[in-house]
């Protein structure tokens, strides 16, 4: 199997000897699991005799309340990503439309159930913002259509306007519309398009507890939607138990964490601008990014071997779809951190083995 994301540090340990690496190619929240979600985790240990509740009910209970919706509109699941291949399996589309870059388990869902599938590309010389653009390539034949927002891996949002004209494009047509918004909450002006779930039934948002919580070893996302028939399917396109009694223990005191995401949204939005500020002073063409991990160009190619070798992992993006070599991700930690992965790249950029500026190729 070949590995296609960020975050392998497993990996690492065996490359290097059990050496632990600074990993900045996976996007977690730098501050950590909140102490209430360790707390809670700790706790359901001992529940762990018994099988989860296969209808995640607690859990369903306090997205409702959040979200001020009834309990029948959710479904939660082991990650995103599982969420994606059982929306996949239940709504069967023949052609669907995705973006390019994007995240890749959307090709990977929709391709292994033999959809048909289209890109829309995005434009370096937009900065990879999803524009009306988009509409060129709306047709009213598509089943579906999946859009990140924020996108992954460039950072950007898409304006609530434009995904507002999309919903009425999408909704004319009758395509099913996937918003992916996984990363929404490190936004400091945060839209969730929640509100419009009740003017279209074939709407479904999905979020995660991942990346705002530090929980990327628990896998734990879930989705909203109206269409109760759907997420009643959703129930039976994989196996019952797919959210462990801790997962769900986890869920439910996340939901009690007052002001930590927007608390971290501020913290992010401060370490991210002087970030890439001092990775622009490298001679990087850094795009605009509005969530916790920053998309870059070098002409140092070799960047991610050499970082490697320091410690310090970051994501190439060489294979995500409408990129290519030298486009690079790397998400924002923490300050202490952050000067460490620059005084790293300084280093590796003086040592004067390959050349290290943006380059006429952006």
């Amino acid at each position: 199997m070949q590995y296609a994301h960020g975050g392998d540090v497993y990996g690492y340990r065996i490359q290097f000897d059990g050496r632990e690496p600074l990993d900045f190619s996976a996007n977690i929240n730098p501050r950590g699991i909140p102490q209430i979600v360790k707390d809670a985790m700790y706790q359901a240990v001992d529940a762990c005799i018994q099988y989860p509740d296969p209808k995640c009910r607690a859990l369903k209970a306090g997205l409702a309340e959040r979200w001020s919706l009834p309990a029948s509109a959710f479904f939660c699941g082991n990650g995103a990503a599982e969420i994606f291949y059982r929306l996949v399996r239940c709504i069967k589309p023949r052609t669907a439309l995705i973006t390019a870059p994007t995240f890749g388990e959307y090709e990977q869902a929709l391709s292994g159930e033999g959809c048909n599938l289209w890109f829309h590309t995005l434009r370096k010389e937009e900065d990879f913002r999803l524009t009306e653009r988009f509409f060129s390539d709306l047709m009213p034949d598509f089943d579906l259509v999946i859009l990140c927002n924020p996108n992954n891996p460039t950072g950007c949002t898409a304006s609530q306007a434009l995904m507002q004209e999309i919903l009425q494009r999408c909704k004319q047509n009758g395509t099913w519309l996937v918003v992916d918004e996984c990363f929404q909450d490190f936004v400091t002006a945060s839209f969730s398009m929640r509100q419009s779930l009740e003017v279209y039934d074939r709407l479904v948002i999905v979020r995660a507890f991942t990346k705002m919580y530090a929980v990327p070893g628990v896998r734990l996302g879930w989705c909203m939607s109206a269409n109760a028939a759907l997420m009643e399917q959703l129930h039976g396109a994989g196996q019952p138990w797919n959210v462990s009694v801790i997962a769900q223990a986890c869920g439910v005191a996340a939901l009690d964490c007052e002001n930590w995401e927007q608390e971290t949204a501020d913290y992010i939005e401060k370490q991210r601008t002087w970030l890439a500020e001092q990775l622009k002073d490298c001679g990087f063409h850094v795009y605009p990014s509005e969530v916790n991990y920053l998309l870059f160009y070098t002409t140092c190619l070799d960047l991610q071997e050499r970082l490697l070798e320091r410690g310090i992992m970051i994501r190439s993006c060489e294979n995500y779809r409408g990129l290519g070599r030298g486009y690079f991700r790397l998400a924002v930690k923490g300050e202490a951190d952050n000067r460490t992965l620059l005084r790293e790249i300084r280093e590796v950029l003086a040592d004067g083995k390959s050349d290290h500026g943006a380059g006429d190729s952006i």
